[in-house]
């Protein structure tokens, strides 16, 4: 720590801000990984706005027909079934008939995830997996924050799973990974009445992981974890799982998972999660040198909520000295890396 404290990157005294300054420093002094984002199951704006009237948007008419038997129901339990309906069943329970759309669309945990996790429906539609997860699932994924394993903020869905994760665990933590099927069926010998234990899905064409990966065909994906616990009275062996593990292989882990910002009910707020463009700059002036690169590179990719980058920046030189460049928010710092400026290393998809 006091090698940090000599070479520039953790400040010797702790910066002090009011609570006025928090939203300019946060401005200022931090930036979204839109990389992050656009690594796992991602569609385009376009495609969001020819579908999204059909998903999110209520006729602006009465209705003349009802619901049949279920209108019997006292509203508050029909309302409380829905909100226990796998989310394929209630898509298709809302295209019945215009009634039944301004049902559902009077969930206010409908229009939350519809508003703030649309990319991760689409993804749960296309891939059929959606029948697997109910709108509780849903909402209650949105309203959390943490990483299920580490704790830090959460930005992606490891849907196979099902649990935040942060972009580091949903690489490299033994409950996050996932495998072909046919990988699973090879190396861990799987009968088919274990196979049909394992909850998988057929993977979508696009462009995965911080590599960019071009993904064409659609192969059938499973959770690595749940396959050794489906097959754990044969006691795989550490040469399966590590076969099984293999870091060429963490690319499946980006098909099978989404960005999902985080929505707090109690205020209202929409976090996607930010990083400090102080980290990267202290990389790009060598700060970090060769004596500690993991480290830098750490500092750079780790994702804060809003709460946590501030604490992030009372010690963070660099990013002080951004704020600072900046006139304390008035203007763009001019010491901002490409990173920073630019959400990220990813070429521009739209």
């Amino acid at each position: 720590m006091a090698a940090l404290m000599r070479c520039g990157y953790r400040s010797a005294t702790e910066f002090r801000f009011n609570e006025e300054q928090k939203e300019a420093i946060i401005r200022t002094a931090a930036y979204h990984r839109k990389d992050y984002s656009l690594a796992g199951i991602w569609f385009s704006r376009r495609e969001h706005n020819d579908i999204h009237p059909s998903i999110a948007t209520p006729f602006q008419r009465s209705s003349s027909v009802g619901l049949g038997f279920l209108g019997r129901l006292p509203l508050e339990l029909l309302l409380d079934t829905l909100y226990l309906l796998d989310m394929y069943s209630l898509f298709k329970f809302r295209q019945i008939n215009l009634r039944a759309r301004q049902v559902v669309d009077s969930l206010s945990q409908y229009n939350k995830v519809v508003s703030h996790g649309l990319n991760l429906f689409c993804g749960l539609l296309r891939t059929r997996i959606a029948i697997e997860i109910t709108l509780f699932d849903f909402f209650e994924a949105l309203c959390t924050k943490e990483c299920f394993l580490c704790g830090e903020f959460g930005g992606f869905i490891s849907i196979l799973a099902w649990k935040r994760c942060c972009h580091k665990c949903l690489q490299v933590s033994p409950e996050t990974q996932v495998r072909t099927l046919a990988s699973v069926r090879k190396h861990l010998h799987m009968t088919e009445a274990e196979l049909g234990q394992l909850k998988s899905f057929k993977t979508l064409p696009g462009i995965y992981s911080m590599n960019e990966t071009v993904h064409n065909s659609r192969i059938t994906i499973v959770s690595l974890d749940q396959a050794i616990l489906a097959c754990r009275r044969k006691s795989p062996t550490t040469q399966q799982i590590r076969i099984g593990r293999a870091g060429q292989n963490r690319k499946f882990n980006f098909l099978a998972s989404c960005a999902l910002p985080y929505y707090d009910k109690l205020t209202g707020r929409v976090e996607h999660g930010i990083s400090c463009a102080g980290c990267p700059l202290a990389i790009q002036k060598g700060i970090f040198g060769t004596w500690d690169v993991r480290l830098g590179q750490e500092a750079r990719d780790k994702v804060y909520a809003q709460e946590g980058f501030l604490d992030h920046f009372r010690w963070c030189e660099q990013a002080q000295l951004l704020w600072r460049s900046s006139d304390e928010g008035k203007k763009q710092p001019p010491e901002l890396t490409w990173d920073a400026l630019n959400g990220g290393r990813f070429r521009r998809r739209e």
